[in-house]
Formats: structure tokens, C-alpha cells, sequence
């Protein structure tokens, strides 16, 4: 005979050697299924959450909340300690006046895990624990941060033995360390000290036996007990036992009469402190009213008054999310069927926040009691033990119980489906259940299974022709519509499964095969209206419901889950009990099953408590950044960050120009040296840019990824979006998009580690066609420019050309140009993403050492302008130039300093002389000959010495002029940046 708490019996106790049969094919089975596997080995596990909360016990008027039973407030389970509560008394209607809700905290005493030290008191304060004050002792005088108002975090306790030398620290938190400065003659003095962040700050000389202290003000920050010391002339040692650490400033201030969100501090002295809510508080239906910032009271949307505490948890790391503590000597009145019983333990949805509850609908039916513990052993449940006398039955073991609820549909004409919470989290388990009297055909749960939902939403959104993604790979694909129906086809994977024509306010419903359920809907999408005109169509969807036809799990009986076990899987819900002994010793933990685990107090009392984890990853913060004021051009520029951001994803830095256009960008995510959720990044931008050396213009610097691009293959071919991939040479490696390779130059070809050489490649029409698709001379780039974060097409066609070899337009790095630049940095990490801007500054002109002659892309007859620059100088300068005077004619040379030239054409020879003061020229040349490119060359100077030579180029062209060919290129408009078409795409994932 088997009871559930105040439910139906379920079966009798299976033979535990069948039981671990099927615990093991279970887990078979789980390793076997891929949906499965899924289930019990990721949703449960450890995914980045960007806060917890935690709730506590539901209040249907005045309320009294401690750190005992509310798993926010901090609770020392081995000394059964925390001096934390809150109370809501005097609640009239919906309304707490002025003062009926207090939080008050009161210090207690705390041993050191260093026991001659003996004890210091804490304090509290929302949840988090603080150093109050330290009794008078051998190593200070009685001395209270509490009754100053001074919070100092608790940063390290411990007795753990540390040996140091004079090779070796003893690291502190917050950047101190502790060293070997020196031992005495008799062994028996020991000479610290101590540096924060690499400064020395304290020295100290301690007996064996003794203390080091460090404080500040009066009061011990520091301290660090010296067990031994030796002393020999190759060195020595000392060995430390007990090391206690707060923060060397108070965290916090507290003054009486400071406001904290809605409560004030009205009393604070070395007795604790006592915050009351500043106004009156209105308890309104389906509400949340913050107490403080991570503190608020959850009001349900009920007729009558009910609402509960939450507390909020954003600090990074593993977080403990528990329920209420209880001890062998608790009893809480239950019933057993129809007798009256008693459990030692029971934490439910309403009091657990490891169990799933939603606070919208009131869902969430989850309990785990403890009937009984015996010299801190828990015995499987057997069957209870009843005295009919007085009506009482008594059981043993852990009992977990599910219950089946009804959850209504978003789109309310739909009605209700029903869903149960297993192990924290809703599923879905059928539309229909033979409790109502009738068989069910689509309950999951009756068919031992639970499944997922996927999408339950009811909006307005408007449809046109074409295609709706849903999840799991399904899309619903609008093909046709008609004055009062509309022709829907769905498809998954790309591949079509159905079509059906849909009226108005109707509802199409896919049905599939799940589980052992046939004919199962898992979509259902309602169409509301359907209108058509004579120029567009269009209907109004609204509601969408979707369960996974994947994410399915068995929950048959004798499945085992941890250390407890199926029991009974009926149309009310799921049980499950510990199907052997569970022992409770001192100082333990125990996992029941995911989402329940129990931890025992060091104590010799029996004290416990049920938990789960959370890992927190807060959004990233705002970074700390230093920037230079002023740049020279064409000088490296160094920036730092410091960021406060755990589980970064990536961190991306852009330049930006007075005009809002970015000139540089730059993944620096592995430049991060730190740990934990502390970063410090360091980056070098030169102070310069791209430029391109047909027509000098800019493109962005994006280092090894892609330049975003138009590309025409030819004048009859569309602009194609595409990347372009410059190499270090500053030539064009790669044009590609996602799903098409337009060229490949050797280098990049090779990266590829395919069969055919580059040469037979190129020789092979069908296999060129896979990886050279541009035409020289007739394919065109317009690069694009981040402008405001969107793309922005450059009016400028640049002509493909040269060979292909050695692909032409190339670009060279240049000087940024004077004025003022923004630096742009985005950091994303698991949970969220931010972007910081506003640090501003200036790019001064760089003192000219070089020689740098321009470029010019023009057509056969044409005139091109070359401008000459040297540094300047109080003495008369000349160059000497080379250039194919059978492609180009010098025809001539200006400038406002009077430069001037001497030309040998037979040698191709150019001399520029430059008067003293004077350092700039432009030179006139005329093309001659089509499809050439003419290299301008410096070949030697006289009066200085240049650090620097640039080169420059005339590109003749075939055919019209550059400038006709801009007028008639067309430009349309992208809003949408389009570079991650080949981030990590094919060719890059082979380079």
C-alpha cells in the first residue's frame, strides 16, 4: 500500500535489482536518442544566465520573511546564523502606509576559521555579508565599521598553511601580496612586507607566534599569523597559518536618514540597522514594487491580495539558489491519502526557485518532501505505517510529485493545453487528458512522454507572398492569396511537406506522429483577414503555436534520474521517490536529481537545505578606456581598456573620421589578458589608411577581413554584394561572397590545398569558372564605406585590370588625415552586447621626411595630374624620376614655389629641383598607348635624406574615361551591412 500526499495511491515498491536494470537502460536509451541526449544532458546544464532570482513564500497580507526560509537573504547554514528579515505588516486593502515595511539586519558573531583569533561579528545587508566589527583581541582593540556606517567586504578567512620564501609571495585579493623581507639570527623574527599592486606599503616585524596587522584607520584589514620561520645561508622560509582579508575601503557608507530605492535608514548603530519603506507603498495587482535595486515584492494578478519577496542576484560566478533550511527536528502537518501525517522537510514552486513557476498564469505544482530522517539516514519509502486509532500514517524517504495544469493559449479562442513541470522546467504534455472523463488521444503524458513548446504568441502581423521561418527548420510559405483565403505550404528544411488553402479566421493545424501519439498538432497558425486589391494582397496572422518535434523525453516508470526513481506516471502527473539509502553526514552534499541538491551543515546538529546553481554572466560593463589626445599621422598610437566583462564573445574596436565614416576596424578579442570577469586590452592603431592606387581614394582598414564591395562583372551584369580580401602586399587576394567565388589570386589559391595547381586551374575553363569569374577590364568594384554603422556606397567604379597575377587596383597605406577621430568599441559577450562611443581625439599633420608622388588612373589621350612632395628645407633639393616615355608624355611641371625640370626622355629621365623653402610639385603627363600601367619611380636625390619613398602610377584604361564611366554608373542604396557575407567562409576557413 503506497500513498501520495493527498493524492491516489501509486504502485508497489519494484524489486531494486529490476530497478537498476531499467535505471541502466535508461540511461542506454538516453545515450541511443539524440533528442534525449539533448534534453537530459544541455537543458540542464550550466548555460549563462545574466541574473538569477530568487523568491520566497507567498504572503496573502502581512508577511514575515528570514534569512532562513528566503533563499536571497545571506543564511550561514553550519552555525545556523543571518540576521536578515523582512516584514510587511498592517497592509490595509492594497496599501502599505509609511513605515509598515521594514528590513532590519542585526550583527552576529562569527568564529575565524583560525580559531585562536576566536570571533568577529557580521552583518547582512541585502544578502550579502560584511565585516561589523572586531571584539578586543591580542591584535587589536575593540573597534566597530558597523557603528561608523562602514561596510567592508569579507574577502578571505581561512587557516590553510602557506610557506613562503625569499623567492616566493603570498598573494592577497584587491593587488596585495605579502613577502619574506628577512629572518633574524635566532630563528625566531620574521620581517614583512607588504605591496599593493608592486608598491611597498607596510613592513612589519612579527615573532614566531604571532600577528602581522595591517590597517587602516583603526581598523584590521589584514591579518596573517606566523607559525614558524628557519632561517640558512642559501635562504630561509616562513610558514604562515591563518589568513583573514576585508576590503581596504569600505564598500559602502551608510548614514542614517539615506535613501535606498523606496526604504530609508532610520536606525544604525552596533546593535544592527533598520531600513522602512520612505512612502506609501500600493500593492497593486500584477505588479513589481522594488523594496531597493535588488529587492522587490512580486504582486500576483489575483483578485485578492497575494504577492511574495524576490531578490535579485547579478554578481558573476557559480550562484547558490536555495530554499528553505530545515533540521531533523522539523514537523510540518501533511496528509497521507486520507490520515493525517507529517514530513520533516517540503519545498514546493511557491518557496523553491529551483522549480519552475509562473507567477502570470499560477502555474508551477512542483514539491519534493522528506518524510523522515533516522541518525541522518533517509530509507526508501516502503509502505507507510498507519494507526487507525488516530487516524495517522507515517512514511519514509524523499518524495518528488509533479501535477498536471492547464495553461491557456496565448490566443485566447484557442482555449487551453496542458503542460506539467518536471525538474524546473515547463513541458508540454497534450491537448486533452482522460481525467476529464473521456479517453485522451493527444496527451503525451499518458504515453509516458513530455514535450517542448516552442512558440505560443498571439500578435498582429501582416503576410504577404513569400516566406515566415518558425523554429526547428520549419517555414510557412505564403504562395498565393485570394479575396478570402490564402494558399499556405509548409516546408521544412527547405523541402515542401503540405500545402492547404486557409480562409479567414480559420486556423491551419500541422499534425505529426510524436511519441506513441498519433496525428499530433504541432503547428497551428491563425489567419485572421485576408484582403486583396488590385495592386497587393495581404492577410493578418495572428497566432502562432509551435511544440518541438524533437525535443521529446520518455519518462516511463522505473527510470531512474539521479538517486531518485519514477515511480508513477499517470494522467494527474509524475512521482518519484529515492529508491535507495541516502545518508545525510556532516558537512555533505547531495544530488538528488538535476535541480535538487541537498547540502548538510558541518554541524552536529542535522541541518539542511535543497539547492540549485545558476551561472551569472552580467552584461558587459562600460569599459574604462585610454585614449591619446592628440596623434601624429603615420605614428603608432597606443590605446587601452580596461573592461569588467566575464565569458566574452567578442570585442571590436572602429576609427572613425569627423565625417562619421569608419577608416579602421579590428577584432582585438584575443588581445584580452586577464581572467574571470576582469580584461585589460592593449592595441596599436599607425595613424593610417588604405588608399587605393588608381585615384588615391580611401578605403577602410579592416586588417584581415573582408572590404564590403559592389562588383559588376560586366556592363550587361547586376552589382553583386561581395568582399574584397587585400593581402599584406597590399594586392587583391580574394573576391567572394557566400555562396560564389568571383577570383582567387596564386597565393591564396594554394591556401586551398586542392589538386590542381593555380596554372591548370586557369587553363581548365569548367574548373576556372569555380574560382576566376571577373573579366579584366570590363569588371567593376564600388567600395563601400561604413558610414553611422551603415554601409555606404562610394560613387567610384574602379576598373578590374592588369593581370591576373597581380590584379590591379592595389591599395598602399597612407596617412590618416589631420582632424578629429572617435574611437568605437562593442563588446559582446554570452547574455548581451554594448557599444561605447564618445572618445574623441585629434590627428595632427605628420612632419614630411619622405618622398611621395601620387597616382592617377586615366584613359589613352588623357591628361593626368601626379603631385610631388619632399620634406621641406632652407636649402635648394632635386629627385630623379623614371617613367616609359613611350607610353606617357611629360608634358609638364607647377607649383606656387617655382619647381622646376630637367628632362632626358631618351632615358626616360626626370630631374625635379625644388628652391629652397619649397616642397611641393605637380607634374602634367599625357597617355599614350591603352591597357598600361606606367610606374613612376624615384631614383635618387641630393640636399637630404628621405626616410621614406612612395611611388607612384598611371593606370591608362581601354576605352571611355574614368569619369564618363562614373556618370553612368548606377548606385543604388544598401541600409543593411552586408560583411558578414564571408566571415568565416569558405576560403577563409582553409587560409
Amino acid at each position: 500500500m503506497w500513498f501520495a500526499i493527498g493524492y491516489t495511491a501509486y504502485p508497489g515498491q519494484v524489486h531494486r535489482e529490476v530497478n537498476e536494470i531499467k535505471k541502466i537502460c535508461f540511461i542506454v536509451a538516453l545515450l541511443a536518442a539524440a533528442i534525449s541526449i539533448s534534453l537530459f544532458c544541455g537543458a540542464w546544464a550550466q548555460d549563462a544566465a545574466e541574473f538569477a532570482t530568487v523568491r520566497g513564500n507567498l504572503s496573502y497580507g502581512d508577511g514575515t520573511w528570514r534569512a532562513n526560509d528566503f533563499g536571497w537573504f545571506y543564511y550561514d547554514l553550519d552555525e545556523d546564523a543571518g540576521g536578515e528579515e523582512l516584514q510587511v505588516k498592517d497592509v490595509v486593502g492594497r496599501t502599505a502606509k509609511k513605515g509598515d515595511i521594514t528590513y532590519l539586519s542585526r550583527p552576529w558573531s562569527k568564529h575565524f576559521d583560525y580559531a585562536p583569533w576566536g570571533s568577529y561579528e557580521v552583518l547582512a545587508l541585502f544578502g550579502k555579508l560584511y565585516l561589523a566589527s572586531y571584539p578586543d583581541s591580542s591584535f587589536t582593540d575593540e573597534v566597530s565599521s558597523l557603528a561608523k556606517g562602514e561596510l567592508r567586504e569579507i574577502l578571505r578567512d581561512e587557516d590553510t598553511e602557506y610557506t613562503l620564501t625569499y623567492n616566493t609571495t603570498l598573494p592577497l585579493a584587491q593587488g596585495y601580496s605579502l613577502t619574506l623581507g628577512g629572518i633574524s639570527e635566532k630563528n625566531d623574527v620574521v620581517n614583512f612586507a607588504l605591496y599593493k599592486n608592486e608598491k611597498r606599503v607596510y613592513d612589519s616585524v612579527v615573532s614566531i607566534g604571532e600577528d602581522f596587522v595591517y590597517k587602516m584607520g583603526d581598523v584590521p584589514v589584514i591579518l596573517v599569523h606566523l607559525a614558524n620561520a628557519m632561517g640558512s645561508e642559501d635562504g630561509g622560509f616562513a610558514e604562515v597559518n591563518g589568513i583573514f582579508q576585508t576590503s581596504d575601503s569600505p564598500i559602502a557608507k551608510l548614514v542614517e536618514g539615506g535613501i535606498l530605492g523606496n526604504m530609508k535608514l532610520e536606525d544604525l548603530s552596533e546593535e544592527g540597522l533598520e531600513f522602512r519603506n520612505a512612502v506609501d507603498i500600493n500593492l497593486k495587482r500584477d505588479s513589481s514594487v522594488f523594496l531597493t535595486q535588488y529587492l522587490l515584492l512580486v504582486v500576483l494578478d489575483q483578485p485578492t491580495l497575494i504577492y511574495y519577496p524576490v531578490g535579485i542576484i547579478f554578481e558573476y560566478g557559480i550562484q547558490e539558489i536555495r530554499g528553505p533550511a530545515f533540521s531533523a527536528s522539523t514537523q510540518i502537518p501533511v496528509k497521507l491519502g486520507d490520515y493525517d501525517s507529517s514530513v520533516t522537510a517540503r519545498w514546493k514552486s511557491l518557496n523553491y526557485s529551483g522549480f519552475y513557476f509562473d507567477p502570470e498564469d499560477m502555474l508551477g505544482d512542483e514539491t519534493l518532501v522528506l518524510y523522515s530522517v533516522q541518525d541522518r539516514r533517509v530509507s526508501p519509502p516502503s509502505n507507510p505505517v498507519v494507526y487507525e486509532e488516530n487516524n495517522t500514517a507515517f512514511q519514509k524517504g524523499f518524495q518528488y510529485t509533479t501535477l498536471l495544469e492547464p495553461k491557456e493559449f496565448e490566443f485566447k479562442p484557442w482555449g487551453y493545453y496542458l503542460v506539467i513541470n518536471f525538474l524546473g522546467m515547463q513541458w508540454f504534455a497534450g491537448y486533452d487528458s482522460s481525467l476529464a472523463g473521456t479517453k485522451a488521444s493527444k496527451s503525451l503524458l499518458e504515453k509516458e512522454y513530455l514535450g517542448r513548446v516552442l512558440i505560443d504568441e498571439e500578435y498582429q502581423g501582416v503576410a504577404f507572398v513569400g516566406n515566415y521561418s518558425l523554429q526547428e527548420g520549419y517555414e510557412i510559405r505564403i504562395r498565393d492569396l485570394e479575396n478570402d483565403s490564402i494558399f499556405l505550404e509548409l516546408l521544412k528544411d527547405g523541402a515542401s511537406i503540405e500545402g492547404s488553402v486557409v480562409r479567414s479566421n480559420s486556423t491551419y493545424i500541422y499534425e505529426k506522429d510524436l511519441g506513441d501519439v498519433d496525428d499530433l498538432p504541432i503547428i497551428m497558425v491563425h489567419v485572421d483577414n485576408v484582403f486583396n486589391n488590385i495592386s497587393k494582397g495581404f492577410a493578418t496572422i495572428d497566432a502562432i503555436f509551435q511544440i518541438s518535434d524533437q525535443f521529446i523525453i520518455h519518462v516511463e516508470e522505473g527510470n531512474g534520474i539521479g538517486e531518485m526513481q519514477i515511480v508513477n506516471v499517470d494522467p494527474l502527473g509524475i512521482w518519484m521517490v529515492n529508491d535507495d539509502y541516502i545518508n545525510l553526514n556532516r558537512d555533505s552534499t547531495v544530488s538528488l536529481a538535476p535541480m535538487m541538491n541537498i547540502r548538510v551543515a558541518d554541524n552536529d546538529t542535522l541541518r539542511y537545505y535543497l539547492y540549485t546553481q545558476e551561472y551569472i554572466v552580467p552584461s558587459p560593463s562600460p569599459p574604462t578606456i585610454i585614449v591619446p589626445d592628440n596623434v601624429t599621422s603615420k605614428t603608432p598610437a597606443s590605446f587601452t581598456m580596461i573592461e569588467q566583462a566575464a565569458e566574452i564573445r567578442e570585442v571590436t574596436v572602429e576609427i572613425v573620421d569627423s565625417s562619421n565614416r569608419t577608416v579602421f576596424s579590428r577584432d582585438i578579442t584575443n588581445f584580452g589578458q586577464g581572467s574571470g570577469e576582469f580584461w585589460m586590452y592593449n592595441w596599436v592603431w599607425n595613424a593610417t589608411t588604405l588608399q587605393l592606387s588608381d585615384d588615391n581614394g580611401r578605403i577602410m582598414d579592416v586588417g584581415e577581413n573582408l572590404v564590403p564591395a559592389l562588383l559588376r562583372l560586366n556592363q550587361s551584369s547586376p552589382e553583386e554584394q561581395v568582399g574584397v580580401y587585400f593581402n599584406s602586399a597590399g594586392r587583391i587576394g580574394r573576391i567572394l561572397k557566400s555562396d560564389s567565388i568571383y577570383y582567387v589570386s596564386r597565393s591564396e589559391y594554394e591556401k586551398l590545398n586542392v589538386t590542381s595547381d593555380y596554372d591548370s586551374m586557369l587553363a581548365n575553363e569548367t574548373i576556372r569558372r569555380n574560382f576566376i569569374k571577373i573579366e579584366l577590364d570590363l569588371s567593376t568594384l564600388r567600395f563601400q564605406d561604413i558610414v553611422n554603422g551603415r554601409l555606404d556606397p562610394s560613387a567610384k567604379n574602379h576598373t578590374l585590370h592588369g593581370t591576373i597575377d597581380s590584379l590591379e587596383p592595389h591599395v598602399r597605406v597612407a596617412g590618416a588625415e589631420p582632424g578629429r577621430y572617435e574611437l568605437r568599441v562593442r563588446i559582446e559577450n554570452a547574455v548581451n552586447a554594448i557599444q561605447t562611443m564618445g572618445d574623441f581625439f585629434n590627428v595632427s599633420r605628420a612632419p614630411m621626411r619622405g618622398i611621395s608622388l601620387g597616382s592617377a588612373e586615366i584613359s589613352a589621350g588623357e591628361t593626368a595630374s601626379i603631385p610631388v612632395e619632399i620634406p621641406s628645407s632652407s636649402v635648394e633639393r632635386w629627385i630623379n624620376l623614371t617613367y616609359d616615355s613611350n607610353n606617357a608624355q611629360a608634358l609638364g611641371i607647377s607649383g606656387n614655389c617655382s619647381p622646376s625640370w630637367q628632362l632626358e626622355e631618351a632615358k626616360d629621365l626626370m630631374r625635379i629641383t625644388f628652391p629652397a623653402n619649397c616642397s611641393k610639385a605637380e607634374l602634367s603627363f599625357k597617355a599614350i598607348e591603352p591597357n598600361e600601367i606606367i610606374d613612376i619611380n624615384v631614383t635618387g636625390w641630393s640636399g637630404f635624406e628621405p626616410e621614406d619613398i612612395t611611388n607612384g602610377t598611371i593606370t591608362v584604361l581601354a576605352g571611355e574615361g574614368a569619369a564618363d564611366k562614373a556618370k553612368k554608373s548606377n548606385g543604388p542604396g544598401y541600409a543593411t551591412f552586408l560583411l558578414a557575407i564571408a566571415l568565416a567562409f569558405y576560403l577563409r576557413s582553409k587560409s
